[in-house]
């Protein structure tokens, strides 16, 4: 099937099953992610650029979910919105004015043809976008080919691994439509596969793969555009990480960071000396530590990461050495900071969960110290300033410089892993 005939049928899917409908309680997580333009500018300029002056594409808005609590959130933005099917963009549009959302402009238009445009973005969200497409990569590019020098793009594609009983799903249904019907396998799905999809998650052994998926919106609430979307798609592309990694250099893109790095470390897999030695002995390039640690964890079913174009100069903060010290920092609404309770068993020991993370990841484990130095932290003050205040320096259990810069230093790790904190340039609003 060539690359035409795949953009035309998944562009049909669309038309008819036009995915997902608009659900606050589903969709206002979406804004912690590539919708948060507040934290994007943060994490990506170190809080330079303003949300307000930002030039901000959706590209493939769907049927305007997150496009427009995006927009709600920040009225003062100028946004976009490209969508090849036409029914999605409508229905995007209506919600839009349902919600009295000013700020966007709409196009019905493939990615590949943004160019068409003549306009050039700060920030592109393409979330749940390019797995779709018939050639990621080309998808990509043409975003590079919009996207200013100093811009980046918040990416979420599908993982490999954390959806093999999704895969193992489809594979089946494709096999059961194909011997059913040999002739026209690649025409339009027949009206009853939809309710026979749906049924047969619903009733897989428990030991199943996609028994864990049996959760999610799409299972539950058994919407047909949900149904086929999951596991009727025309064309859905898995990632693992060297996919990742190759999507970006065949889109003559750079790779920048993991949305939420904790994913990618190795080191957070396994709590046996004997391992993480074996492990830290081995010198390997950083992508393959990431693509070890996606082994490892066995269930990633998605990716979120930050692409940029080659020339992009990140803001550097440097906190090895004490540097530290001198940096200007935030907390993110990542973590449920007003949830912070002890951690049952561990003297001294406190957690805070997290808002959102992909496939369920364990709270941040904070001492009595760690925890009054995080909530000291404000970006008028420097991390020093915060370390000295009474009640953290009464507590923290260390007296030698090294001991407090190592200490902090390990703190500042394990939080940035989470993106529970953010560092900015020298604040001077």
């Amino acid at each position: 099937m060539d690359l035409s005939t795949i953009s035309h049928k998944v562009r049909l899917q669309y038309e008819k099953y036009p995915y997902p409908d608009f659900d606050p309680d589903w969709d206002k997580p979406q804004l912690l992610v590539s919708g948060h333009l507040s934290l994007m500018c943060e994490l990506i300029w170190g809080g330079k650029k303003s949300p307000r002056h930002l030039r901000v594409l959706d590209a493939g808005c769907g049927t305007g979910s997150a496009l427009v609590a995006m927009a709600m959130s920040y009225p003062e933005t100028d946004i976009v919105a490209v969508d090849f099917s036409e029914t999605s963009i409508n229905k995007a549009e209506n919600l839009a004015h349902q919600y009295n959302t000013k700020n966007i402009r709409f196009f019905t238009l493939p990615i590949e043809q943004i160019e068409e445009l003549k306009l050039q973005f700060d920030f592109v969200s393409a979330s749940g976008v390019l797995h779709h497409l018939a050639n990621p990569a080309a998808g990509l590019k043409a975003i590079g080919n919009v996207l200013d020098p100093q811009g980046a793009v918040s990416i979420m594609v599908y993982g490999k691994y954390g959806r093999t009983g999704i895969y193992m799903l489809q594979n089946a249904l494709k096999q059961i439509k194909k011997a059913l019907d040999p002739v026209n396998e690649d025409q339009a799905l027949p009206t009853d596969t939809i309710p026979f999809a749906h049924q047969l998650a619903l009733n897989i052994p428990p030991w199943h793969p996609m028994k864990t998926r049996s959760k999610g919106r799409e299972i539950q609430e058994g919407k047909d555009a949900g149904i086929v979307d999951l596991l009727l798609h025309a064309n859905d592309i898995p990632f693992d990480v060297p996919a990742v990694y190759k999507m970006c250099e065949d889109a003559d893109m750079k790779f920048h960071r993991w949305l939420f790095p904790i994913i990618y470390n190795v080191d957070n897999f396994f709590n046996d000396p004997y391992i993480q030695n074996q492990i830290s002995k081995t010198v390997l390039p950083h992508p393959q530590q990431e693509e070890i640690a996606e082994l490892a964890h066995g269930c990633n079913s998605k990716h979120s990461f930050i692409a940029v174009k080659k020339e992009f100069s990140p803001p550097l903060f440097p906190t090895a050495n004490g540097q530290w010290r001198q940096l200007h920092a935030r907390l993110t609404p990542c973590m449920a900071w007003n949830r912070t309770s002890p951690t049952p068993g561990k003297t001294d020991t406190f957690s805070v969960p997290f808002t959102i993370i992909q496939d369920a990841w364990g709270p941040l484990e904070l001492s009595r110290w760690e925890l009054l130095f995080l909530g000291q932290i404000f970006p008028e003050i420097t991390l020093e300033e915060a370390l000295n205040k009474p009640d953290v320096k009464n507590a923290i259990p260390f007296k030698e410089n090294k001991d407090i810069d190592r200490a902090v230093e390990q703190l500042l790790k394990k939080a940035i892993d989470r993106l529970a904190i953010l560092f900015l340039e020298k604040w001077n609003r």
